[in-house]
């Protein structure tokens, strides 16, 4: 009696375990079978963008980086996203430095996705001449940043796409009278994707 109390129990342990791991390592596929192919999935990217900057002050150019990140919901045809962006560029007259995020709109077809995006930022802009106009006497000035833009990424494996993306912009500086600055950002880079559940079919 003792023995097959002792089997009994073991028996009873497998299966208890079995209850627990069966569903944690199945929940995956549960969750993809539970959805449409084609609408299951979301996104995390981080992108990286070498930009060149015309800043609507003085006529030289300002060249720098712009990087961030998107968190993406997936649907047929088209995807909407909640973007951040950092984008630092400096140049002979001023640099401009700008950090913030909005929501950016998406059509996918094949392997071309095309987007436009409306941000919100913060910004800060620096003159090489601490008493040029709009510097406060101080070298520096801010704003809130408005843009809006338009691009495309170009997928080269699953992951990873080349991407081409303009943003225009509007500084209004602190300053009386007020300064008005609306430069535009042209920017090439690289973007790379996770998506998850992780459908490997669909990539």
């Amino acid at each position: 009696m003792r023995l097959w109390d002792q089997r009994s129990y073991a028996w009873l342990a497998r299966q208890g375990v079995a209850c627990v791991l069966v569903p944690i390592f199945s929940i995956g596929n549960l969750w993809a079978q539970s959805l449409p192919a084609r609408t299951r999935r979301a996104e995390l990217s981080a992108f990286g963008m070498y930009s060149n900057v015309a800043p609507d002050y003085g006529i030289e150019p300002n060249v720098g980086f712009t990087a961030g990140g998107d968190f993406t919901k997936l649907f047929k045809f088209t995807s909407l996203s909640l973007e951040v962006r950092y984008k630092n560029t400096v140049g002979v007259n001023v640099g401009e430095i700008t950090a913030g995020g909005g929501p950016r709109l998406e059509y996918r077809w094949t392997r071309l996705h095309l987007y436009g995006d409306l941000l919100a930022s913060g910004g800060r802009i620096t003159f090489a001449d601490r008493y040029a106009r709009g510097s406060n006497g101080t070298g520096a000035n801010g704003s809130v940043v408005y843009s809006y833009g338009a691009g495309a990424d170009l997928d080269l494996t699953g992951q990873w796409a080349v991407r081409f993306d303009y943003q225009s912009e509007h500084w209004d500086l602190e300053e009386k009278p007020k300064i008005l600055l609306f430069p535009n950002a042209l920017s090439v880079g690289i973007v790379w994707r996770l998506r998850f559940p992780r459908d490997r079919s669909h990539w």
